[in-house]
């Protein structure tokens, strides 16, 4: 008599590589609202509720309160509290993306630069204001001057600034105007100087320069601009991170308001699909490969390549441990705080793909789970084993 065989452990999961009737003890062929806990029974997946009704463009965490722009409304949602409030409001149209450094969200669209904390709403870019620079009498030493103008954001932030050069003869001075009606702040070089120093503030929008105070604080912030509009944003220590085009801007380290156009961007052959921070460094995805860029709060960041995949667009989530994840054609990826990248699913399961993704972390009952979900338009991974049978007669 053949003994019947039973199956009670499926701690492994799904399998869609293996033959059908060749699959593996552990494994099972697919699982539909179900998945398998580290002691191999199989657990009804968790459900989900609606909190917040709209049409969704972005969510962003936050603490214990979740920031989201539903068509043009900017709005916070409280865990806690199990309610919703609006903040502000937005462009309703075009791309928009978000990421939280310090407390605050940064939001950014082409008609949009905003961040939040969930209660107020204030400017994120500080774009630097207009000036004009007389030529005047006075009795500057002769030789070349640097001149530039700040503004001072709502936190007291401050702007770039592209310094304006001229020459003086013995016998003038300078004088400085701006009808920009923010706080700005004038910066002067001595004559034949390199570095700028503070002269204090525009009063009225206007200040005649007869003499240098060369001991005051000096301008930091030359040459650099606000953040432009970026297709994603993620954050990486002390910096933002964005998508421009086929560029990854970064801003200066404790400066997430400014950018170097000159030193502060990696470029790549194809608009990069995803931004994984870790511990680390950060992953970049686009086209075929997988980058890992390093030190970028130094002088000299680096890039190389640390996997021959790509990635689902948007589908990068950083994992409680200070790793990374994100999903490939090989299922899910996993990035380590050194540049090594794991696919635990590529021996075993196939996944389907769609255009653009987004993942999640859930710890529920015993097990942590990576959740990605995926729209737009799919397409069949040709690794997976198909169910066929073939007939003859």
């Amino acid at each position: 008599m053949i003994k019947p065989i039973r199956a009670d452990n499926w701690a492994k999961g799904a399998n869609n590589l293996a033959k059908p009737e060749r699959l593996p003890e552990g494994f099972v062929r697919s699982l539909t609202n179900l998945d398998p806990s580290s002691g191999g029974q199989l657990d009804l997946r968790t459900g989900y509720e609606l909190v917040a009704p709209g049409n969704m463009r972005l969510a962003v965490a936050l603490g214990d309160r979740v920031i989201y722009v539903a068509d043009g409304v900017l709005g916070c949602y409280s865990i806690n509290s199990n309610s919703s409030q609006s903040i502000g409001s937005v462009s309703a149209n075009g791309e928009i993306a978000g990421a939280e450094l310090n407390g605050q969200v940064f939001i950014a669209s082409v008609a949009d630069s905003l961040r939040t904390n969930g209660e107020w709403m204030k400017p994120w870019a500080v774009p630097a204001p207009a000036m004009h620079l007389d030529v005047i009498d006075g009795s500057l030493p002769a030789g070349i001057y640097k001149v530039a103008v700040t503004a001072l954001g709502a936190d007291g932030e401050e702007s770039g600034a592209d310094p304006l050069i001229v020459r003086l003869v013995e016998g003038k001075a300078l004088r400085v105007t701006s009808t920009d009606p923010r706080a700005l702040r004038l910066y002067v070089s001595t004559a034949n100087g390199a570095t700028l120093y503070s002269q204090g503030p525009l009063i009225a929008g206007a200040m005649a320069v007869t003499r240098i105070a060369d001991d005051s604080e000096r301008l930091t912030t030359g040459g650099l601009v606000p953040m432009p509009a970026c297709s994603m944003l993620a954050a990486y220590k002390s910096m933002i991170l964005g998508v421009y085009d086929t560029f990854v801007l970064m801003t200066a380290p404790m400066l997430p308001h400014l950018v170097d156009p000159v030193a502060g961007f990696f470029a790549f052959p194809v608009a990069p699909s995803l931004i994984a921070p870790t511990d680390g460094g950060v992953y970049v995805a686009a086209g075929d490969k997988t980058y890992f860029l390093t030190a970028l709060e130094s002088a000299t960041p680096s890039m190389r390549v640390a996997m021959e995949v790509g990635a689902v667009q948007g589908s990068a989530v950083k994992l409680p441990d200070g790793t990374a994840a994100w999903f490939t054609r090989y299922g899910l990826a996993i990035g380590g705080e050194s540049g090594e990248i794991t696919l635990p699913n590529r021996l075993t399961y196939a996944p389907d793909l769609a255009t653009i993704g987004a993942s999640g972390v859930l710890e529920h009952q015993g097990n942590s789970m990576v959740i990605t979900t995926m729209r737009g338009a799919a397409s069949q991974n040709n690794l997976a084993t198909g169910d066929f049978a073939e007939l003859e007669t």
